[in-house]
């Protein structure tokens, strides 16, 4: 399951059979009157069905948080992106409005300026740390 670059899918696929199975061959009561039932208990509890299917929703549910954690570290490392890489430009252009400046040369300096500001960003310790979890890292900076 780990070795996967497709977890999320493996996962959903994997919760989708269980739902099936589940539905399909787990069943607690076949009828109203009790020696089917009585025959379907005894099967389960000497193979113990009930402790081993268990073990495997546990499983599943380990597998599903484990990618829900993945996808919240991407998405927050691209929400950091974004923040890194917009705040020193919206800045720098929101400046040049303000001053009311068309000039050319100063646009480029100011998106110069920024971009140099972004790189300084990526270097610190929250700036390693978001591209770390948008890599899908375990985000040590």
């Amino acid at each position: 399951m780990f070795n996967s670059s497709r977890i999320a899918r493996r996962v959903a696929t994997l919760e989708r059979n269980i739902a099936v199975f589940r539905s399909t061959y787990w069943r607690q009561h076949l009828t109203a009157h009790g020696a089917a039932n009585d025959l379907l208990l005894a099967f389960q509890n000497q193979h113990r069905l009930s402790a081993r299917f268990d073990e495997i929703l546990a499983e599943a549910a380990d597998y599903s948080r484990l990618v829900q954690t993945q996808e919240s570290q991407q998405i927050s490392g691209a929400l950091g992106v974004l923040t890194i890489l917009g705040l020193p430009l919206g800045t720098a252009l929101s400046i040049l409005q303000v001053l009311d400046d068309h000039s050319t040369t100063h646009l480029l300096i100011s998106l110069g300026l920024s971009v140099a500001a972004t790189a300084a960003a990526l270097t610190t310790r929250y700036g390693r740390l978001v591209l770390s979890s948008l890599r899908g890292g375990g985000g040590k900076a």
